[in-house]
């Protein structure tokens, strides 16, 4: 039997017909088993019925994007299969619930199954259990073992009863045994059996609000929006087991200033959305900047402008966010470079932000967001706690009489002023929107304005070495072409550089972690050394290249490789086009 590199497994329906259930407890178990997976989810903009898929890859080795084929394609009703057959190739199988008579004819060369799937959910007592019987025939076909389905249906439904647990492993194994009776011993390959290891599988908004956590972060604000309320809805289920405190404010302006409310009284603290809630939140970041109050803002990007499409993906808010907020409010700008990173950088983000006492953003995108990854269990200690120039005790008596308070924003060679929290003996001072002095008091002379702005600046100098700014797959910075890229491009182009090298072809790969302040000089070997650059991103308006251009004077290399149609980009889409430029 042929040894496989993975599966590629997919199924659709309609939304509210089990189609995400299923693919959760299939991507469960395999986790459990010690594969590699990747999961996406696709679904209408709307809050119920419509089209829905979920597809999963299933490997020995890590992979970070869904793939480009589909070896086994289940479908719950005839638009599945009108979407989707074409992507399971000659030899794959499409099976398909005999309940709505699907038609085949356009994809001949397929092992095409019309199963009872609806028959066996009635037989069985509820139409609910239609992803259980799928369930049992994906994993037939597929050539799984079956026992450790029944272990985790069996931890799955255990407050539901003895009964319900054993109706689930009856239409589990019936179905199971259906599909491969009917593959009349055609088998589609086999995995190796991988090692089972300490892995974690979860979606990059659950890796994220897992960082804020072991940042030591107490305090999250935030308004619910596609594709980011996942962050807020974890921190809602564990939030009592931290002590901590999840408000959902009435807005993002509210959330965004509540979080710096909490950020100004010591407590470490953030607020997620995506572009339309980043859009709302300016004048809070402007404020943040002015007064010096660190806060975390993760903006899990999705299809622009206004609402576009909020189940879509994108990248299109690389621009505001560097940009956010009126008059020169400088702040930082980090990007996500993996699911995995969603939970080191998120905890990288509270140290930046207290460390030089601003807000910083963090870009993850839909792609990050709503898919979920088989990771290594994370590193508790790869990122401590450092909490910058924070002052609580040993403070020099204040001069009441003269009515003098702390100099919160006195000038300091590096830009960063020490800083209190209320409560802290000798350390009152005034926080304001307005320009003010050492103090806090609101001032409007030219020698306060000057000193405060330019000891406002020059503290993000030092941010380039303070975090990694991007991970690159080869050190060596002579190449013939280097990729570029942010957020969930990630897997696409490590992919992208195999299959290059593969071929002979001498190519890099740098995915951005900061975006700013803008990392020039630890970039400038690699941009320089190359002697092409493609920026591979997903916006019309070539944003990424954009700001290469504005740090760079060597234009005429500076490739683009754009896509803005709600998609991922594909391997084959990036050594296509790396192949025209070579």
């Amino acid at each position: 039997m042929e040894t496989k590199r993975d599966f590629i497994w997919k199924m659709g329906g309609q939304q509210g017909q089990g189609v995400e259930s299923c693919g959760e407890i299939l991507g469960r178990v395999l986790a459990q088993e010690g594969y590699s997976l990747f999961s996406q989810r696709l679904f209408a903009s709307r809050i119920k019925g419509g089209h829905t898929t979920i597809a999963l890859r299933i490997a020995t080795k890590e992979v970070a994007t869904i793939g480009e084929h589909v070896d086994c394609l289940v479908a719950l009703d005839q638009e599945t299969i009108d979407l989707h057959g074409k992507e399971v190739p000659e030899g794959g199988v499409i099976i398909a619930d005999d309940a709505f008579h699907p038609k085949f004819e356009a994809h001949s060369g397929r092992i095409v199954l019309a199963l009872p799937i609806t028959e066996l959910a009635k037989k069985y007592g509820s139409l609910q259990m239609k992803n259980i019987a799928a369930l049992g025939m994906s994993a037939g076909v597929l050539g799984f073992p079956e026992n450790p389905f029944y272990g985790f249906i069996a931890d799955r439904f255990a407050k539901k009863g003895e009964d319900i647990i054993t109706k689930n492993k009856e239409i589990f194994k019936e179905g199971y045994d259906t599909a491969i009776a009917a593959m009349h011993g055609v088998e589609l390959g086999k995995l190796a059996t991988p090692p089972k290891k300490d892995q974690l599988y979860l979606l990059g908004n659950e890796a994220a609000a897992l960082g804020a956590i072991s940042a030591g972060s107490r305090f999250m604000a935030s308004y619910p929006i596609t594709p980011a309320s996942e962050i807020m809805e974890y921190m809602i289920k564990v939030v009592h087991k931290i002590h901590g405190t999840v408000v959902q404010t009435e807005d993002e302006l509210s959330s965004c200033m509540m979080a710096m409310g909490a950020g100004y009284a010591g407590v470490r603290a953030f607020t997620a959305t995506s572009g339309p809630g980043l859009s709302l939140m300016a004048e809070s970041i402007s404020m943040a900047a002015m007064a010096e109050i660190p806060v975390v803002i993760i903006d899990v990007m999705r299809a622009g402008p206004s609402t576009g499409m909020a189940t879509k993906v994108e990248q299109s808010d690389i621009r505001y966010a560097i940009a956010s907020g009126h008059g020169d409010a400088e702040k930082i700008v980090l990007a996500a470079s993996s699911i995995e990173d969603c939970y080191y950088i998120t905890q990288e983000a509270f140290n930046l932000a207290e460390e030089f006492q601003t807000p910083v953003i963090v870009l993850s995108d839909l792609q990050f967001g709503m898919c979920k990854q088989s990771v290594p269990a994370f590193d508790l200690n790869r990122v401590g706690i450092n909490r910058g120039k924070l002052l609580t005790e040993g403070l020099p008596e204040l001069d009441t009489k003269k009515k003098a308070y702390f100099h919160r924003f006195e000038d300091s060679e590096d830009g960063i002023s020490p800083r209190t929290i209320p409560g802290v003996k000798n350390g009152m001072f005034l926080s304001t929107g307005l320009e003010h002095n050492v103090f806090g008091k609101p001032a409007e002379g030219q020698a306060d304005r000057v000193m405060e702005m330019e000891k406002r600046h020059r503290k993000f100098a030092a941010v380039p070495q303070a975090v990694k700014p991007f991970h690159v797959t080869h050190e060596d910075t002579d190449t013939d072409l280097l990729l570029i890229g942010i957020t969930s491009t990630n897997g696409a182009l490590e992919e992208a550089v195999e299959e290059l090298e593969a071929e002979g072809k001498k190519v890099n790969h740098l995915q951005l972690r900061l975006l700013s302040p803008f990392p020039t000089e630890a970039l400038r070997p690699y941009v320089e050394g190359a002697k092409k650059v493609l920026i591979v991103e997903e916006d019309l308006t070539a944003q990424l290249r954009e700001l290469f251009a504005i740090h760079f004077d060597c234009h005429d290399k500076l490739l683009s490789l754009l896509q803005y149609d709600g998609t991922p980009f594909t391997t084959s889409t990036i050594v296509n086009k790396a192949k025209e430029v070579f």
